[in-house]
């Protein structure tokens, strides 16, 4: 029991908490007043305009870049994040690169999006394909480390060795690059020329400044002799170039954008031989008129009537004339052009790719004054495609499968080998064909293939036509399969389909090769192997080996009318003990469980028939 003074404390014990707490609620108000808003807390003010989201969707680009995987799933979480109300996206990019008609995929959805605000954030490294895609958004951002450039288009074989491409090829693949590269550049305000240099060898540049307004830009050779009058430094460029394979495509020798006159002096008058434009040296052009593609080096001229995607965006580079000599000073050699370029992040800092270093995911919420961000990865599904279409993981599915099928056909009636052979099956053609590296007829071919062995191993024995045709069918369709349906692999005759085909043919045999030992090995120790030895009833036999029902022997074995029991469910074909022999038979109607009794109806040195031993007897045997 309380006594009164008791009362009175637990009454005022309430009150008195209320008043802490109000305290300590009104302290740490004015505390957070006194302390300096957190950059999470800026204005939105702070923020330009055209940067600030509320609703921010990261989406994720790591490891190669695939067509039908890659592609795909980045246009899923792209279409994805619009239906949900995203204001920006961020591309986070860790990717050596991979396929063009991917990348090229990939920039198209980006450039084509509902949603203008977007950033790449290359979050460490961004090679060859993740350079492209990074350019194609609106601003850059880069960890540090951080690594951008070397796109130089290469050719990989399926083997992972570089294939050296002939220049004809080359120029193909390259076109439609510098065609993507030149259009982010001037719809995201890159350098032109510098950009070029990241897909292309041979582009030397220099940076100037317009000692008037301040800008910068990057220059070549011939029009560092117009603004200098003089040859150009050569010694320690800034940026490195990436190693390269082959010889260095030789310069022409004519000075560039600016014919000479016979005195040697650039004549403004003169066409530029690489864009056509008729005034190159004219000062009064205006750069908001020239929509025209032009090369960083005259070695890239030739692929300018090549560019598939005709430029629809003005070039705000600047046509040089004597004129404007003295307005420009020189700041640096930036690139010898002996490869492709590659940028760090002080580089990329440098050369105003990137406005702000970012190093998590904190830290671009506040870049972009995002209230909420979500990011978007590529989903399981998506993630076992690709994991599954790995060429190493498709050749031991292949040893699977055939293993697995040997097994089922010689020991028929063990069910387990013939639903391990379908699901790798499964998993053999079906991430393919998800993806369009297979097609119906494919499956079609290896399913007849398996049908017509069948045939030939139960129905009619002996290897003839339906067995040769059978392989056939079976192993050209699992060939089909690892041919892509991509640009550059659809004819037959095309460097990229060739090179499908080839290491399809070499991955076929070579797994080939690795089941035919695999199936020599668990014929010679079926009966000792863990797990498969409990599947199959055991008998005493002189010989451990396997006694294949198709393969001729010296003689039948068993005569017509001798009777025995079956060891194994025949379904219809199975083993069963006749006399002291444990053969490989064939119901000659229905099927029969273990342990019934039976009787030789037919027998050749390719097959044994039997029937009940209770079943009337048709007076109708093989010899």
């Amino acid at each position: 029991m309380l006594n009164g003074h008791g009362l009175q404390l637990a009454r005022r014990l309430p009150i008195a908490f209320a008043l802490v707490a109000a305290i300590c609620l009104v302290v740490s108000f004015q505390i957070a007043r006194a302390q300096p808003a957190s950059s999470a807390e800026l204005s939105p003010s702070a923020i330009p305009a055209g940067r600030q989201a509320k609703n921010v969707a990261i989406i994720t680009i790591k490891g190669e870049i695939r067509s039908g995987i890659t592609a795909e799933s980045f246009k899923r979480r792209l279409a994805e994040a619009e239906a949900s109300g995203a204001d920006a996206i961020v591309v986070e990019l860790d990717t050596p690169g991979g396929e063009i008609g991917a990348v090229l995929e990939i920039c198209d959805a980006i450039k084509s999006s509902s949603i203008p605000n977007t950033v790449a954030w290359v979050h460490p490294d961004a090679y060859s394909g993740g350079a492209i895609i990074a350019l194609a958004c609106r601003s850059i951002v880069a960890s540090d480390p951080a690594t951008l450039g070397d796109a130089l288009p290469i050719a990989i074989t399926a083997f992972g060795t570089l294939n050296q491409l002939p220049e004809h090829e080359r120029q193909k693949f390259l076109s439609p690059l510098m065609a993507e590269v030149v259009d982010s550049a001037r719809r995201n305000g890159y350098d032109e020329y510098l950009v070029q240099g990241i897909v292309s060898r041979g582009v030397e540049l220099w940076l100037v400044e317009d000692v008037q307004t301040g800008a910068r830009l990057c220059i070549d050779r011939a029009e560092y002799a117009i603004l200098f009058g003089d040859e150009p430094p050569t010694s320690r460029p800034r940026l490195v170039s990436a190693q390269t394979t082959g010889s260095q495509p030789k310069m022409p020798t004519f000075p560039g954008p600016n014919p000479t006159s016979p005195t040697g002096t650039p004549d403004p008058s003169a066409a530029d031989p690489m864009t056509g434009n008729p005034n190159p040296g004219d000062p009064t052009a205006s750069p908001s008129t020239d929509t025209s593609y032009r090369p960083a080096t005259p070695s890239l001229a030739s692929i300018a009537k090549d560019v598939s995607n005709p430029q629809t965006l003005s070039s705000q580079r600047p046509l040089f004339s004597p004129s404007d000599r003295g307005r420009y000073k020189l700041i640096e050699y930036v690139a010898d052009g002996a490869g492709p370029v590659v940028m760090k992040n002080s580089d990329l800092v440098h050369y105003g790719f990137v406005d702000q270093t970012i190093k998590n995911d904190e830290q671009l919420k506040v870049y972009l004054g995002a209230t909420y961000m979500e990011r978007l990865d590529a989903s399981w599904s998506e993630g076992f495609v690709f994991w599954m279409t790995n060429p190493f993981i498709r050749g031991f599915l292949i040893v699977v499968f055939l293993v697995a099928l040997f097994i089922e056909l010689t020991h028929p009636g063990v069910a387990l080998p013939g639903a391990i052979a379908a699901l790798a099956l499964i998993f053999l053609v079906g991430p393919p064909l998800m993806i369009g590296m297979a097609s119906w007829w494919e499956v079609a071919a290896i399913l007849a293939g398996i049908g017509l062995v069948i045939i030939e191993i139960f129905v009619l024995p002996g290897f003839t036509v339906f067995g040769a045709i059978g392989l056939v069918c079976l192993f050209g369709g699992l060939v089909g399969t690892f041919v892509r349906q991509e640009p550059g692999h659809l004819f037959p005759d095309s460097p990229g389909a060739r090179d499908d085909l080839l290491y399809g043919v070499a991955t076929i045999l070579l797994s080939s090769l690795s089941a035919v030992v695999a199936m020599y090995f668990v014929g010679k120790h079926f009966g000792s192997l863990p797990i498969i030895s409990r599947l199959v009833l055991n008998a005493s036999t002189e010989s451990d080996e396997l006694i294949l029902a198709m393969d001729p022997t010296d003689g039948v074995g068993v005569l017509p009318g001798e009777t025995g029991r079956t060891l194994t469910p025949l379904r219809p074909s199975g083993r069963a003990m006749i006399g002291d022999q444990v053969l490989d038979v064939v119901s000659d109607l229905g099927y029969l469980d273990a342990g019934v009794a039976i009787r030789v109806v037919g027998a050749t040195p390719f097959r044994v028939t039997v029937a009940r031993a209770d079943a009337p007897d048709t007076g109708e045997t093989d010899a």
